[in-house]
């Protein structure tokens, strides 16, 4: 599908890793009252405790009390691992100096274990897992220790025990990559600014949830009925706004999708599983995987989830995570949902920006157009008055009269010219028109009467730009024939403008070097560089015949 030029790549956030500061204010109470039980349950069942048992449980409760009120009282603001490995130090040591309550301490290996698989990721929570368990069989003196020289049925539940710190590990990856995503949508509310503008916010958006989801393919497809954009971002190009035309079929696939959250995978014909699936109690609608099977091959992808865009009881729009194989993705979809209306929120509030930005623009256009009528064009209006009137005086058998009615033409079109511009700004018409070819035409006539050098114009009937960019290319033109004028001995200009990919070309010829027999000397517009570079083109000067200069100038739509 064809697209507008990409903007540039970006890259997701970097996660803050670790807990949130409830949960550690959570973990830190648990861990309080794990501490003061164990002592108390300890010392009581243990026969001959030793000096530096006692030492040690006394001191990790002073410590897990101390950062209990570290946390309770905001004065931690940075997330480390090194609590939890204290956690699971304590345990272990502690099994190495008594010999009972080897079953208690296994359970509070749990909870650090858990908690950093969540908070720092899975691979964290194995290693320390590990530890753990290799301080498990450190307790060469304890009943696990002993039961594993036994046979295979005694040592079997020791072996259970040993894996079940690890397990426990694995088994809450699901709520780290839940957190993750979690923290994801956290950044992009922290991070994206509304008054960058809908278009800015847009594909910033698609691109870091493209980079932070592992998509291959994030579409954001916002009502085209209200100009909203349909932001799209892939690995290969980036973020990208799609054009009209296909914004208009992406809405047309998605309208039959429910408003709740749904995924849909392309199944080969063997697997009788279904391809669509609701993430809420809702029945399926009647007809829905026709469309979504067309969404899925227009953006070229396995399977899909599409989660709407819904405020106050009403859809503004759509999120569509695509990826190239089946994978299941239920914590991407349960984050984006419960964060849609706040990115929502954020969507809006840029509109509203660009929405301030057209109205205070378009009341200074209307101001400046009024000051331009009352007072610019007034003395235009004179001298055409009084060329009219001198005119009205000489015969028409007087060779000076076909002069003066030359240059009455030409004042009258250029009053014409200049009240078609403030009629532009005081209605702030700034859509695509065709404003740029008949202005290139008047001044190629005006500047071929005044200077004697004749002027051929090769441009196509219609040319329809923004005024902003015919104005741009209007002077372009007007600067690079006022330096033939002024740098060479040129009699004959050749200009081109034609409409090339999405770029305007503007090509200007002279017959300089034909002139003088040789070479045109080297000359470089730095004006003209420099205006083509602010509209984000190029310009080249070549010598296609070794002899004349010719000036090419490629501006993007």
């Amino acid at each position: 599908m064809s697209t507008l030029a990409s903007t540039p790549d970006l890259v997701a956030p970097p996660l803050h890793a670790g807990p949130s500061g409830e949960m550690r204010r959570f973990i830190a109470g648990i861990r309080v009252v794990t501490a003061l039980l164990c002592t108390v349950l300890l010392i009581a069942s243990e026969a001959h405790i030793s000096v530096w048992a006692v030492s040690i449980l006394l001191a990790y409760c002073l410590w897990s009390g101390w950062v209990l009120w570290v946390e309770a009282s905001g004065r931690s603001h940075h997330t480390t691992l090194w609590p939890y490995w204290i956690d699971v130090a304590w345990a272990c040591v502690t099994m190495k100096l008594l010999t009972v309550g080897t079953m208690m301490l296994i359970i509070t290996l749990v909870h650090p274990v858990v908690v950093v698989s969540i908070g720092y990721g899975v691979a964290n929570g194995v290693l320390l897992a590990l530890l753990a368990a290799a301080g498990l069989l450190f307790d060469i003196n304890g009943d696990l220790a002993r039961s594993l020289s036994l046979g295979w049925r005694e040592s079997l539940p020791t072996l259970l025990v040993l894996t079940l710190v690890p397990a426990a590990a694995v088994l809450a990856r699901p709520m780290s990559v839940l957190r993750s995503r979690m923290a994801l949508i956290g950044e992009f509310s922290a991070h994206l600014d509304p008054r960058r503008g809908l278009d800015a916010i847009c594909a910033e958006l698609a691109e870091r949830l493209r980079a932070g989801t592992q998509a291959d393919v994030v579409a954001l497809v916002l009502p085209s009925s209200q100009a909203a954009p349909a932001m799209l971002a892939s690995r290969e190009e980036g973020s990208f706004r799609a054009n009209d035309e296909v914004h208009v079929r992406l809405e047309a696939l998605l309208a039959p999708a429910p408003a709740c959250p749904v995924s849909y995978v392309r199944r080969p014909w063997w697997d009788l599983r279904r391809s669509t699936r609701m993430h809420a109690d809702l029945p399926l609608p009647a007809g829905l995987a026709a469309p979504l099977a067309e969404l899925a091959q227009l953006l070229d992808v396995r399977s899909l989830h599409i989660v709407p865009l819904t405020r106050y009881g009403r859809q503004h729009g759509h999120f569509v995570l695509g990826y190239s194989r089946t994978r299941s993705t239920h914590q991407d979809v349960a984050a984006l949902a419960g964060a849609g209306p706040d990115l929502l929120r954020i969507i809006e509030q840029a509109a509203l920006v660009d929405q301030l930005q057209d109205e205070a623009a378009g009341h200074e256009r209307a101001r400046i157009g009024r000051d331009l009528h009352d007072s610019a064009i007034q003395p235009y209006l004179g001298l055409k008055y009084a060329v009219e009137c001198v005119a009205l005086r000489i015969p028409h058998d007087n060779p000076a009269r076909a002069e003066v009615d030359s240059l009455a033409e030409l004042v009258n079109g250029e009053v014409a010219a200049l009240r078609e511009l403030i009629s532009g700004l005081r209605t702030g018409n700034d859509s695509g028109d065709n404003a740029l070819v008949p202005a290139v035409r008047r001044q190629v006539r005006r500047f071929a009467l005044l200077f004697g050098i004749e002027v051929e114009v090769d441009c196509p009937d219609n040319l329809p730009t923004t005024r902003a960019l015919a104005s741009a290319l209007f002077h372009m033109v007007n600067e690079a024939l006022n330096n033939i004028r002024k740098h060479t001995a040129a009699r004959h200009v050749w200009l081109k403008l034609s409409l090339e990919s999405s770029m305007v070309r503007l090509n200007v010829r002279d017959d300089s070097g034909s002139v003088h027999g040789r070479a045109a000397d080297e000359f470089n517009p730095g004006s003209l560089t420099e205006r083509a570079a602010e509209l984000g083109g190029t310009l080249h000067i070549t010598r296609p015949d070794g002899l004349n200069t010719e000036l090419v100038i490629q501006i993007p739509l």
